[in-house]
């Protein structure tokens, strides 16, 4: 029998629209960069010049969005809030305001504990263990990343000399509810890590046809029977400039991909 998240519907309008709640905006950046943590963000922000463009407004209080320049690129830059709905809504919105491709990044929990705490991994699908995902694209367990979106991020991490790991990823809504049993499934299926929205996010960018490149900095360990959190989030601040710098880098080739095939 058949469950409601494998009702998919092809229909490609909705009731509520996100142009309906986020009107367009004359000049908004065709670029997105957005990451999960709002120390990390500020800590990066404030070395860098920016204006303020709009809010995302919620019920919980408006997210920020800024403009930045970056080696002469303009990017809109805003923290996305934590969890796939949430995260979601988000990118809607800003794809309605006029963002057409984004470079997103954040913590993730690891399932390889030869992983250090910082080490960058790439996601090369994921596990769709969520519910979001299933009101953008047909049911299936996992959804891929495009090619062109993973050699750009490799490319840019080379140019940085930052280390690196490919592999596949586990979205899950659940965070408290990562069993033993469950990890041990999903690592026999290939995941290297765990998140809470790359799966989401890959369909909401599929569906609306923009660009996505996600990566994550490994920082709790969950391969073994007893958590390790490594510090959860203490000491993000030390890395913030380098990791807001290489997410610029990766959103101004995105640019300039998009400029190359605008030209074609």
């Amino acid at each position: 029998m058949a469950i409601l998240l494998e009702e998919f519907d092809t229909n490609q309008n909705a009731i509520i629209e996100p142009e309906m709640v986020a009107p367009p905006l004359q000049g908004f950046p065709e670029i997105a960069v957005t990451c999960f943590s709002n120390h990390l963000l500020q800590t990066a922000l404030e070395k860098v010049e920016k204006e303020h463009i709009c809010t995302l407004d919620t019920e919980e209080g408006g997210t920020p969005v800024y403009r930045v320049c970056y080696k002469g690129t303009n990017m809109a830059v805003y923290m996305s809030r934590v969890g796939a709905p949430a995260c979601a809504v988000q990118m809607e919105e800003m794809i309605a305001r006029g963002a057409k491709s984004f470079v997103v990044f954040g913590s993730c929990g690891v399932l390889d504990r030869n992983l250090g705490k910082w080490h960058i991994i790439l996601p090369t699908s994921a596990m769709r263990d969520e519910g979001v995902s299933y009101h953008y694209l047909p049911p299936s367990d996992e959804i891929r990343v495009e090619t062109d979106s993973l050699e750009l991020l490799k490319s840019v991490f080379e140019e940085y000399n930052e280390p690196y790991v490919c592999g596949k990823v586990w979205t899950t809504d659940a965070i408290y509810r990562e069993t033993v049993e469950k990890t041990a499934r999903r690592k026999q299926q290939g995941c290297i890590a765990v998140d809470m929205e790359c799966a989401s996010l890959l369909a909401v960018s599929r569906f609306r046809g923009i660009s996505l490149a996600q990566f994550f900095y490994a920082e709790d360990n969950l391969d073994m029977e007893v958590w390790d959190n490594r510090g959860l989030s203490k000491g993000v601040h030390t890395r913030a400039e380098r990791l807001f710098e290489m997410a610029q880098a990766c959103a101004k080739k995105q640019k300039e991909l998009i400029e190359k095939k605008k030209a074609l």
